[in-house]
C-alpha cells in the first residue's frame, strides 16, 4: 500500500498539541485499504533518560490503595491497579494539565525493576549497557569489562523493526551532549564479527537534526533529478584488493577496513533515501546550540523546556514523515533554577528528613514530566490515518538513573505511554516489589532511612521493550540468561536472597500485567 504523506494539519496538531484537527473518518477508507493499513503498523520508540532520581515512593507513584489486583509471580506477590488521574495527577511528580483520563488509559507506571548490584552514577543502565557507569565500587569496575549494545541500536539494526528502510534517513536519533547513552558494535551489519562496542555520537542541535531527517536544508522534498555519488563503488576496488590480497594486513586493520566500508554503505543508503513528506512541514529553527552555550542556560528551566520541546518537534516530524522511528534522549539539565552544585547539594541531600532538598528535586522532575514527557505524548496522540494515533503505535518511555535515593539501583521508575501497536496493555500502575520479604535493604545517606524491597530484574524490562518493538528473545538473549543484556549472571554480595533463581528464570518473559 502506498504511504500517504503527512499533511500540514497532522503536523501542526502533532507539533503544537492542537485539538482542532478533524477526526479520522472510516467511511472514507475502503475495507481493503483499512485492513492493509493496520496489518503491519510502523512502531516507534522514544526514551528519555534523566540523571539522579531519588524521589520518595509516596511522591513518585500513585497511592498504594489503587493496587487492587494481585497475582503470584516468580515467588512473590505482585500487584496492579488502574491509573485514575484526579485533576491531572496520578502522583505529585506525575502531574500535568494534559494528563486526562483518556491519556492515562494509554500509559503505565512501573515500580520494582532492579539492577541487582551497585551501579552508582551511570547512563548505561537506562538502555542496557551496564558498563557505562562511574566505576565506583567493585561492581562498577567489574561491569566495565562487559560492554553491550543498547536496546535502541538493537532495534535500529534489526530487520524485525525496520523491515523497510526506503524512507529512513536516521535509523535512530540520539540526543546526547556528552556522549554516553547509546552504544553499538563498530560494524553492526556484520552479524558474525561485528567488532568492539563503541559509543554512538549524538547531537544537541535540534535544527541540525531536523535537516538530517529530511533531504536538504530542512526541506521535505528531494530534487528528483539529483544524482547521488556512488560512494561505496568509488573505493570498493581498493577495499577488495587490500582486504583479500594483502597478507600483511592485521586482524585489527581488517576490522577497521570493514567498519569503514559499513559506514560508507550506510551513508550511501541515507543519501539515496527519498522522503514522501509534504513540503509544507515547517522546519525546527530554534538555535539550540546557541541557547545551551548561553551564560544563564544551566539555571534557567524555561530554556531547558524550550530545548527539549524543540527536539520533541523534530521527533514528531520524523515519525509523521517516516524518516526515523527511534529517538533516545540523554537529559543532563536539572529543570531547576537552583544555583550551586546540584549533584552534591541537592541529589545527595534529597534524603534529608526535613525534605527541603527533596522538594527541589521533586519539583524539577514534575516539570520534566509535564513540560518534556507529556509534551511529546500529546503531540504524538494524533490520527495517523488508520483510526489509531502515532502514540498508539509507539512506546514512549521515561526512566531515571536511581531509585528512591541517589545511587540506588532498586526500583528505578519506568513511565510509559503507548501500547506499541497493541502489544502492551496500558492504563496500569504495577508494583513488582516483594514487600512480604523478610530481607529488607535499608538505605539512605543521611537521616531518613528508606526500606528498599527487591523487585524483578531490569533485564526483564529491557527484554519487554525489545519484544514490544517486534524483536524475539532469540534475537538478543545470550548465555542461557533471559532478558537483556545477559553477558553473565551476577548479584551483589549480600543480596543473593533478594534475587532467587525464580526471578532470573522469569526474565525472558514480558513483564506481568503488561502483555495485551
Amino acid at each position: 500500500m502506498k504511504t500517504r504523506p503527512a499533511t500540514r494539519r497532522q503536523f501542526l496538531r502533532g507539533a503544537g498539541g492542537f485539538t482542532l484537527a478533524l477526526p479520522f473518518l472510516p467511511s472514507l477508507v475502503d475495507d481493503k485499504t483499512a485492513k492493509a493499513a493496520s496489518a503491519n503498523p510502523k512502531r516507534h520508540f522514544v526514551q528519555y533518560c534523566t540523571p539522579h532520581g531519588g524521589i520518595w515512593g509516596n511522591f513518585m507513584y500513585p497511592d498504594a490503595a489503587t493496587l487492587t489486583d494481585s497475582m503470584s509471580y516468580a515467588g512473590r506477590t505482585i500487584k496492579r491497579g488502574a491509573l485514575t488521574p484526579k485533576s491531572g495527577a496520578v502522583s505529585p511528580v506525575l502531574t500535568a494539565s494534559a494528563l486526562s483520563p483518556s491519556l492515562a488509559a494509554k500509559m503505565n507506571v512501573i515500580r520494582g525493576c532492579d539492577v541487582p548490584w551497585y551501579i552508582g552514577h551511570h547512563s548505561g543502565g537506562h538502555l542496557g549497557n551496564f558498563a557505562r557507569n562511574d566505576g565506583n565500587g567493585n561492581e562498577g569496575k567489574y561491569w566495565q569489562a562487559y560492554p553491550t549494545p543498547t536496546i535502541d541500536q538493537l532495534m535500529a539494526w534489526s530487520p524485525r523493526f525496520y523491515d523497510d528502510l526506503s524512507t529512513i534517513k536516521q535509523r535512530a536519533m540520539v540526543v546526547d551532549a556528552r556522549p554516553m547513552l547509546s552504544f553499538n558494535y563498530s560494524n553492526p551489519s556484520n552479524t558474525t564479527d561485528p567488532g568492539p562496542v563503541q559509543v554512538v555520537t549524538g547531537t544537541y542541535d535540534a535544527p541540525g537534526l531536523f535537516k538530517q531527517i529530511f533531504v536538504a536544508s530542512g526541506s521535505a522534498t528531494a530534487d528528483p533529478n539529483a544524482m547521488m555519488v556512488p560512494v561505496v563503488d568509488r573505493v570498493n576496488a581498493d577495499y577488495q584488493r587490500l582486504r583479500n590480497a594483502n597478507t600483511r594486513l592485521s586482524t585489527n586493520d581488517r576490522h577497521r577496513l570493514d567498519d569503514h566500508m559499513q559506514r560508507l554503505s550506510e551513508l550511501q543508503r541515507r543519501l539515496n533515501v527519498r522522503t514522501s513528506c509534504s513540503p509544507s512541514i515547517p522546519p525546527v529553527t530554534t538555535d539550540t546550540v546557541k541557547m545551551v552555550n548561553s551564560g544563564s542556560y544551566s539555571v534557567d528551566p524555561t530554556q531547558h523546556v524550550k530545548l527539549f520541546q524543540a527536539f520533541n518537534d523534530v521527533i514528531v516530524a520524523a515519525f509523521l514523515c517516516d524518516t526515523s522511528r527511534i529517538a533516545v534522549l540523554h537529559i543532563t539539565e536539572d529543570f531547576s533554577s537552583f544555583v550551586g552544585d546540584w549533584h552534591e547539594d541537592v541529589a545527595h541531600q534529597a534524603n534529608n528528613p526535613d525534605g527541603v532538598k527533596h522538594q527541589i528535586i521533586m519539583s524539577a522532575h514534575q516539570m520534566m514530566f509535564e513540560k518534556m514527557y507529556m509534551d511529546l505524548v500529546t503531540k504524538l496522540d494524533v490520527d495517523d490515518g488508520t483510526g489509531k494515533t502515532y502514540l498508539d503505535n509507539s512506546l514512549v518511555v521515561w526512566t531515571q538513573e536511581s531509585g528512591e535515593y541517589t545511587h540506588a539501583g532498586q526500583g528505578m521508575p519506568i513511565i510509559t505511554a503507548g501500547s506499541a501497536a497493541g502489544f502492551l496493555k496500558t492504563g496500569s500502575y504495577v508494583d513488582y516489589r516483594n514487600i512480604s520479604s523478610d530481607f529488607i535493604y535499608e538505605a539512605g545517606e543521611v537521616g531518613n532511612k528508606i526500606n528498599i524491597y527487591s523487585g524483578l530484574l531490569w533485564q526483564q524490562w529491557l527484554g519487554t521493550a525489545l519484544q514490544a518493538m517486534g524483536l524475539k528473545p532469540a534475537d538478543y538473549e545470550k548465555n542461557g540468561l533471559g532478558g537483556y543484556p545477559g553477558p553473565v549472571k551476577y548479584i551483589q554480595k549480600g543480596k543473593e536472597k533478594l534475587y532467587p533463581d525464580a526471578v532470573w528464570a522469569a526474565a525472558t518473559e514480558v513483564l506481568p500485567f503488561l502483555k495485551a
